[in-house]
């Protein structure tokens, strides 16, 4: 394999716990695999330097971390010819997870020597990329209230739970798909680039990351009773079968409302109603394991 730069995002003393550069350096050694290998303070860091090795044409970017570390790098990679290789490390690795990459390092590293370069689909809302959902309603109110990142906030967490169930209330969506349109009313509506997000809640069960089209979920109107039984059948990936669920896919999804809405991708909230969702097909290369 050519020459590849690793990244390990070392923000917040995240890799205390998690395997360090020096223990990597060794494994990459160990397995002949020739890599420079990075740590960097911040996203921002990070993104900088991926976009000058995109620049410098670099056939392969590696990225340790979680969904949210991810995400970042591939806003720099997608469209572009240099392929990203995923170490996972994070608590719920959605992204990793919907590509089959094993999540052990000794396991990553091998997919990252030997395996092979894939186009797989991205969404995109407004500038940008998401690999595992966008849309409105309680997640992106939750984004709203709690913040983004991985950082645990139990009071805040609990704090936010309360103010989402007391002020829950199903809002009229304007939704255009593919040019036909439709009403509904709901609490959620989310647009599915693969089949996990947040905590490794399987939102859209069929979603693949190559068939080129976005699944959407639509949470209906539901009361605050309904509100653990409906969480409980998407943990078991029961709910498509629930009266209030609604879904269907599409390649161009625009979402409107009388009332702003907070947008998110992936974990964070970009905006507000209209906003409008589209598949990007082959967009993003990535390393994943030989058939």
């Amino acid at each position: 394999m050519s020459a590849a730069t690793i990244f390990l995002n070392d923000r917040a003393g995240s890799l205390h716990a998690t395997p360090g550069v020096e223990q990597i350096r060794e494994m990459c050694a160990d397995l002949g695999i020739p890599a420079e290998v990075v740590s960097t303070e911040s996203a921002k860091q990070m993104t900088e330097a991926i976009r000058r090795l995109v620049a410098s044409g670099a056939e392969r970017v590696i990225v340790a971390g979680g969904d949210g570390t991810i995400a970042a790098a591939v806003q720099e990679l997608a469209h572009t010819d240099t392929a990203l290789g995923i170490i996972p490390q994070g608590s719920a690795n959605n992204f990793a997870t919907a590509l089959r990459l094993p999540h052990d390092l000794p396991s990553a590293l091998r997919v990252i020597r030997d395996g092979a370069v894939r186009e797989v689909d991205l969404g995109k809302v407004g500038d940008r990329y998401f690999t595992e959902a966008a849309g409105v309603g309680l997640f992106a109110d939750s984004l709203a209230l709690y913040g983004h990142g991985s950082n645990r906030n139990v009071l805040r967490a609990l704090y936010t739970m309360i103010k989402l169930v007391l002020s829950l209330r199903a809002q009229r969506l304007f939704i255009t798909a593919d040019g036909e349109q439709k009403v509904e009313r709901a609490v959620m509506c989310t647009v599915s680039n693969s089949y996990r997000m947040a905590d490794s809640l399987p939102v859209a069960p069929e979603a693949k990351v190559t068939d080129e089209e976005l699944d959407v979920v639509i949470v209906g109107d539901l009361r605050r009773r309904e509100l653990i039984p409906y969480y409980r059948a998407m943990r078991a990936q029961l709910h498509q079968k629930l009266e209030k669920i609604t879904t269907f896919r599409a390649r161009e999804i625009k979402i409107e409302s009388r009332h702003r809405m907070n947008v998110h991708c992936d974990d964070r909230v970009v905006g507000t109603t209209p906003a409008t969702f589209t598949s990007q097909p082959h967009a993003l290369k990535v390393l994943v394991d030989k058939l």
